[in-house]
Parts: structure tokens; C-alpha cells; sequence
């Protein structure tokens, strides 16, 4: 038994390595390219790839289900967005520290550009940075999410990002590797993330949540017209801190171009006084989640619906 044991462990080392090898040569290969090309790239292989694979079947049966009535040929080229965008999201991992603009101004960061940020979220940021007090900006997994925490870095925005390791440790460390020198501080997910998110805030830092994949301890919420599992981790600490909510997401325009969106602060003010925590909490994450669910219908095609949501 000891011996098999060994032996599965020792060929599950070897797995890991080939696929950090990979990753590692596939990043350095899309650095080599610039980011547009590499985007491309990823595009191309992911959509030709990404339909015939089986995860692709959850996507299909969730999409069905979000959209009755829908017709087969809409699915499909919704899958394809899917796919076309998590190729080029992928590839773009090479660039995150050099897509945006050297300076926060209306010139590099307006229409045209590789980000584009409108002057009412340019305004939104800087208050953010500038005001010295904790914020949540939450975001889901649509578009390129690793953008805003590269762009929050790249123009000083302290804010830690938590995030779920891969299950591979030996990618981890490639992917954190780029992650962690592109976007700062990164606090992973476990039993620690919400203590470690906690001082973020109580030291008057800022904090990143990606908040729309099923969390079985969390509490069912409307998402898409269905009850989803959703975590409250954000309403517990937005609760705790009173401090400042923004929803923001970065869409893709057409290849590695984007729009940064960026809500106002969030109305909490009643969940903030109302006497029963639980009954607090289902409203601010059923709020944060609408704002989710806005963003998704408005562009399903970048949406991760590989993830199995509703269970």
C-alpha cells in the first residue's frame, strides 16, 4: 500500500512539473509574440480547441437552462465567445504588466486606446486611491479580470487580491510569479483569506474580490434566475468596516483592447443598521450579485459559464 501511495505521488510530482514546464513555455513563447498576437493566438486555439472538450458540455447545459428557449446557433456562438475570450485571457498573462498606458491621463486612457477608461471611472479611482480610507472592489470572472488588479498596481492603488490557488504547486509559483510582481499583494483562498482581508481593511488598505463562483458554505441568492450557493464573505467584512463597495470589471472590446467599468459606491447604509447579521448579509450579496448579473447579460459571451454555478 505504502509503495502504490509512493508511487502515485511520485507520478503526480512528475505531472505537475510537465504542466509547469508548459505553462512556463507557452507564457514565455506568448511574451515573445507582444500582446496581440498572443491574444490571437489564444483565441484561435481555445475556440478550436474549447467546444469539443467536455467542460464545454456545462457550459451548454447552464446556458439552456439561464436561457430557455434559446436556439442552438446562438448557444454555440455564445460558447465561442466563452472560449475565444478564456484563450486570449490566458495568453494575456505575459502582458499584464505592460498593457496599460505609462500615465493616468485622458489621452492614453481614452477611446482608442489598449484600456480605455471613461472620465467618470477615472474619477472613481482616484478617490479610491486618494481618500485614505478601505474599499472592496469586487469583480466576477468576465472579460479579463486580472486587468484591474494590474491596473490598480500599475497607478498605486494599494489593494491585496484574493485569489484561489491552483491545484498544481508547481504552477502556482509561475503563474504567482507574474500574478504577484504584476498586481502586488495576493492573499490566497482558505481558512486564513477573510482574517488576512480583515487587516487589509483595518490597516486602510483596499481589497480585491472575484465573488460569482458557487461557494457551498455560502447562502443561496437569485443569480440569472436561478438560486445560486454565494459566498458572504464580502457582506461580512462590508458589514464589519463600513467602508466603501464598488463593483468594476474590464470588458473586451475586439482582442486585447478593453473598457474598465466601474460602479458607484454601493448603497449599504440600511444592511449597515439593521439589528440581524444574517438577514444583512442576504441583502448585500443579493445586491452585489445583481450588479453581477447585469454585467453577465450584457455580455454573456465573456462570461465563464465552464464553471458549474447552480448545483
Amino acid at each position: 500500500m505504502k509503495t502504490k501511495l509512493r508511487l502515485y505521488r511520485g507520478l503526480l510530482r512528475v505531472q505537475w512539473l510537465l504542466e509547469a514546464v508548459a505553462i512556463y513555455l507557452v507564457l514565455a513563447l506568448c511574451k515573445a509574440l507582444g500582446p496581440d498576437r498572443a491574444s490571437a493566438l489564444g483565441a484561435f486555439v481555445a475556440t478550436r480547441l474549447g467546444p469539443r472538450i467536455a467542460v464545454s458540455r456545462i457550459a451548454r447545459r447552464q446556458i439552456d437552462i439561464v436561457y430557455p428557449g434559446i436556439s442552438g446557433e446562438e448557444r454555440e456562438r455564445i460558447l465561442r465567445g466563452v472560449w475565444d475570450n478564456f484563450g486570449r485571457y490566458f495568453t494575456e498573462y505575459a502582458h499584464l504588466r505592460t498593457l496599460w498606458p505609462k500615465d493616468f491621463d485622458p489621452e492614453s486612457l481614452g477611446a482608442g486606446s489598449r484600456v480605455e477608461v471613461d472620465p467618470g471611472v477615472a474619477e472613481r479611482f482616484l478617490r479610491i486611491r486618494d481618500d485614505g480610507k478601505p474599499a472592496i472592489i469586487f469583480t466576477g470572472h468576465i472579460g479579463n479580470w486580472e486587468v484591474l488588479g494590474a491596473g490598480a498596481a500599475h497607478f498605486e492603488l494599494p489593494m491585496a487580491a484574493m485569489f484561489r490557488a491552483p491545484n498544481n504547486p508547481i504552477a502556482e509559483k509561475v503563474l504567482l510569479g507574474i500574478r504577484g510582481a504584476a498586481m502586488g499583494r495576493l492573499i490566497p483562498a482558505g481558512f486564513q483569506a477573510a482574517l488576512l482581508a480583515a487587516r487589509e481593511l483595518e490597516s486602510g488598505g483596499h481589497l480585491g474580490m472575484l465573488v460569482d463562483q458557487h461557494f457551498s458554505r455560502g447562502i443561496a441568492v437569485p443569480f440569472m434566475g436561478r438560486e445560486a450557493m454565494t459566498a458572504t464573505t464580502l457582506a461580512k467584512l462590508a458589514r464589519r468596516f463600513k467602508c466603501p463597495v464598488h463593483g468594476a470589471w474590464a470588458e473586451r472590446l475586439d482582442g486585447c483592447r478593453f473598457r474598465i467599468h466601474m460602479t458607484e459606491e454601493l448603497d449599504f447604509s440600511a444592511e449597515y443598521e439593521m439589528a440581524d447579521a444574517r438577514a444583512a448579509e442576504r441583502a448585500i450579496t443579493e445586491k452585489v450579485t445583481a450588479v453581477i448579473e447585469g454585467w453577465v447579460r450584457a455580455r454573456p459571451d465573456q462570461w465563464n459559464w465552464l464553471h458549474r454555478r447552480w448545483r
